[in-house]
């Protein structure tokens, strides 16, 4: 009994950390699962989890109209939208691009006019030299949005009105109490599996039987 109790909590802790890994990766890639959608009132849905979320695409005007991406995510409850990264991909092709958020399902502003940019909770128009940075705290700042946004869902607004260009944004989701409640580094359930492998050896080995082996 003890050594299937040990068992089952080896596979517990081992489950729990690959479900975490699988979390932390590409939440989309138009190269990849196809175009955003060009509609505010209709985001492409994605769906995010703890740790990094990037998403990689392509807007612009190739010539045929401007093309621009909608997408919308849904931040669990417990958790909080840390920060959006820049990635290296990212390319703007006049001074800047622009990058908007709106609380809920759907990005209602007229991409045309503008009317309606009241309904966005932010914007930015960010630059190539901002690549590596953080540009959240641009879009919601600290001192409306501390640590972030809140759970709940968000629309995305991502358009360049020059050229074709490319961008990537990495979502990064986090517990809304910090790194004292994120989920343990990976390593620490090798290290933990490790020690119950140990135990249920120390458990399940036989003694050594000395008085038989001194008696031949």
């Amino acid at each position: 009994m003890l050594r299937f109790n040990l068992q089952l909590m080896l596979v517990i802790l081992l489950g729990f950390a690959s479900s975490f890994a699988a979390h932390a990766g590409t939440a989309w890639n138009e190269a990849v699962s196809g175009d955003l959608s060009g509609n505010g009132l209709a985001p492409t849905t994605l769906t995010v989890a703890a740790g990094s979320n990037t998403v990689v695409g392509t807007v612009g005007d190739a010539g045929f109209g401007v093309d621009r991406d909608y997408f919308k995510i849904t931040v669990p409850p417990g958790a909080k939208l840390a920060s959006i990264v820049m990635l290296g991909n990212t390319f703007v092709s006049g001074s800047a691009s622009f990058l908007g958020i709106q609380a809920g399902p759907q990005v209602t502003v007229n991409p045309t006019t503008g009317a309606g940019a009241s309904a966005l909770l932010g914007y930015t128009h960010y630059t190539n030299d901002q690549v590596g940075t953080d540009i959240l705290p641009i879009i919601a700042p600290p001192a409306t949005y501390p640590g972030g946004l809140p759970s709940g869902t968000y629309s995305i607004w991502i358009q360049d009105t020059g050229g074709t260009v490319d961008y990537g944004f990495d979502f990064v989701i986090a517990p809304v109490n910090g790194a004292a409640d994120a989920p343990l580094p990976l390593w620490t359930y090798g290290l933990l599996g490790s020690i119950l492998i140990w135990l249920t050896w120390r458990q399940t080995a036989r003694p050594l039987n000395v008085q038989r082996i001194t008696r031949r």
